[in-house]
């Protein structure tokens, strides 16, 4: 089996939704950070595996939201938002109250955690760029918002669980 193609030699790549385009496309740059919000969420799985599930469920709906970017219409919907406020509210209501901000750290799935979280962020920020333009949905940008949300909310949970201090934010002053 060959493992590459070579069609992207010439800095080019296919887009069903609109055709051949350069690699350096708005829609690419979309997907990709898309695709690195799924690896990095790949290594908080293994790192951390008791969240493999809800990881698991996350990477899904991202691959959707990846291929309805890319012209599929694979119908994503609404009830997507409310996995992630559940798990959101599950969690949250498992941790203490944030009574500072923090910095990424303690726990290295946490660290990751936040890694993705900001990833995540400039996922959302691409697809907003794009959805000005009519080629990613409204809901796709929602679900990136609340999806950076409950990624901090674990980040802080993990740190609680394995009794690792969230790193607090210290100003000068």
């Amino acid at each position: 089996m060959t493992w590459y193609t070579g069609t992207g030699d010439s800095g080019k790549t296919k887009v069903p939704s609109k055709g051949e385009v350069w690699k350096d496309d708005d829609i690419v740059n979309a997907l990709g950070n898309l695709d690195e919000l799924n690896a990095t969420l790949g290594i908080v799985s293994t790192l951390y595996p008791e969240l493999s599930s809800v990881i698991e469920t996350i990477q899904n709906d991202i691959f959707t939201i990846s291929s309805e970017v890319a012209g599929f219409e694979l119908n994503f919907s609404a009830d997507r938002l409310n996995f992630l406020e559940d798990e959101i509210k599950k969690i949250g209501n498992e941790i203490q109250p944030l009574r500072n901000f923090v910095l990424p750290g303690g726990h290295i799935a946490s660290s990751y955690l936040h890694f993705s979280r900001a990833v995540c962020r400039r996922a959302e920020r691409s697809l907003v760029k794009i959805y000005r333009e009519n080629k990613a949905k409204k809901l796709h940008i929602v679900y990136l918002n609340r999806l950076s949300s409950l990624l901090f909310v674990l980040a802080l949970w993990i740190n609680e669980k394995t009794n690792n201090p969230n790193v607090i934010w210290k100003k000068f002053g």
